[in-house]
């Protein structure tokens, strides 16, 4: 063997993979109060670490705090101590689902369709008339009829379709905001009695019954 070739290979640099900024990606929801108690498996902290170090490579978190908060996950024991640490790094699934085409577009696609197939049977229509030199019958309403249907039901379906879509959104957001708020209010609270966020606090000894006397 040549001494070329014991010479090390250079090893590409890794990236981390991008996290999706969504709350799925934890075991259990950290907004939900009953889940926030639970504790939280190396997973749940490998997924919040990775979420803040991808806020890092945005730009959205400089590098003291990325790492300030990559260290408070390393600590954390419980969902309730990792929700306030990611909480406002979610905005990124806000915008991925408002990127996202409606149903509302397809309907306008559909709607310009039928009326360029009118205007079209329509001058047919006309151009046969003038032609024939005295008005005929007009057959181009079943066609418009016919085509007409479907697009008048799947319009209305995807007007409905969307503000469900904009009610299901505007409710994730209210429930979002207020898991975050609780959360805040819960680590406060535990910060003023100098406890732990999501631990129940400690129970007092128990006191065993006196002896009893002996008679003899």
């Amino acid at each position: 063997m040549s001494q070329w070739e014991n010479l090390p290979q250079s090893v590409p640099e890794r990236r981390p993979v991008p996290a999706t900024a969504s709350w799925t990606g934890f075991g259990a929801d950290p907004r939900i109060p009953a889940n926030q108690p639970l504790r939280a498996a190396d997973a749940d902290r490998d997924f919040a670490a990775g979420l803040i170090e991808q806020a890092r490579l945005d730009g959205r978190l400089d590098a003291a705090e990325a790492v300030e908060r990559a260290a408070r996950v390393a600590q954390s024991r419980t969902f309730g101590e990792l929700a306030p640490l990611v909480s406002d790094l979610m905005v990124a699934s806000a915008v991925t689902g408002a990127a996202r085409p409606g149903p509302s577009r397809g309907a306008r696609a559909g709607v310009t369709a039928w009326v360029g197939l009118a205007v079209l049977l329509n001058a047919i229509w006309l151009m046969t008339v003038l032609t024939a030199g005295h008005l005929l019958y007009y057959w181009p309403m079943w066609a418009m009829v016919g085509t007409g249907v479907p697009v008048l039901m799947a319009t209305l379906w995807g007007s409905s379709a969307e503000a469900q879509q904009r009610r299901e959104e505007r409710r994730e957001a209210h429930d979002q905001r207020h898991a975050v708020r609780h959360a805040q209010r819960a680590e406060r609270r535990a910060l003023r009695h100098g406890g732990t966020v999501g631990l129940p606090p400690a129970s007092a000894p128990r006191q065993l019954p006196p002896a009893e006397e002996d008679l003899r």
